[in-house]
């Protein structure tokens, strides 16, 4: 390596070393997490896809299977995680969603994420499953800012949210169920990352839920029309 490449590379690193240690952009990121830890990771479009998953899923209702426990659920993920070669999981992932309320002023009561996974392959046979539970999946009417008036919107807070795992056991008549073996509450999680990264989670999964329910619903009017068309052809 040339001279002239050395110190190149020696710049570079020592810009690098400002950027990382700036005090201003420590600040920011400061500022960014306190803002985060007392909104609750409050996310405006979370609480825009719960208004809109609350407004579709009663219609898409006939499509989506209905739960034991009055929930509609929704397929959202599916395919086979590798860890290890003797660790292969197929996965299977699912939505819950517990419409509430009525046409005019739809809700959710509760979204839950349900994902299970199993090891067939290898030496050891394993079964889990992880929920996601959002206890208080709200969102708020905010009234339109008329110009010349600044007003914070009211979002709903997140932290609230809990992770359960679960592993499967076999009983004594060789049936499995399973067992809950940990609950961890999304506020208190040490990390500021992994709560970050916790909420864009979730978040990305109802993005597919709302456009998949809007998929469902166009469908179904569709086939509605189509049945009207048919009905009235008396020739």
């Amino acid at each position: 390596m040339t001279v002239t490449a050395l110190v190149a590379l020696a710049v570079c690193s020592v810009l690098w070393g400002q950027k990382i240690i700036d005090p201003q952009v420590i600040a920011q990121q400061e500022e960014q997490k306190k803002r985060a830890e007392e909104s609750g990771y409050a996310d405006i479009e979370i609480d825009n896809l719960h208004r809109e998953i609350a407004m579709l899923a009663p219609k898409a209702a006939p499509r989506m299977k209905k739960t034991e426990d009055g929930g509609l659920a929704l397929e959202i993920a599916s395919g086979e995680s590798i860890k290890t070669i003797s660790e292969r999981y197929l996965y299977n992932g699912i939505i819950v969603v517990y419409p509430a309320g009525d046409e005019k002023s739809p809700r959710l009561s509760k979204v839950k994420l349900v994902f299970e996974r199993t090891n067939p392959f290898g030496r050891e046979y394993k079964r889990e499953k992880r929920e996601v539970l959002n206890p208080t999946p709200l969102f708020f009417e905010n009234p339109e800012q008329k110009e010349g008036q600044k007003s914070e919107p009211k979002v709903d807070r997140n932290d609230d949210m809990q992770l359960v795992y679960f592993e499967s056991e076999f009983d004594e008549r060789q049936q499995e169920t399973f067992r809950e073996k940990e609950k961890v509450d999304l506020k208190t999680i040490p990390f500021y990352e992994k709560k970050m990264d916790f909420v864009e989670m979730y978040k990305k999964y109802l993005r597919r839920t709302a456009k998949s329910l809007r998929y469902t619903v166009e469908s179904i009017e569709i086939s509605h029309k189509k049945k009207l068309r048919d009905l009235f052809q008396l020739k």
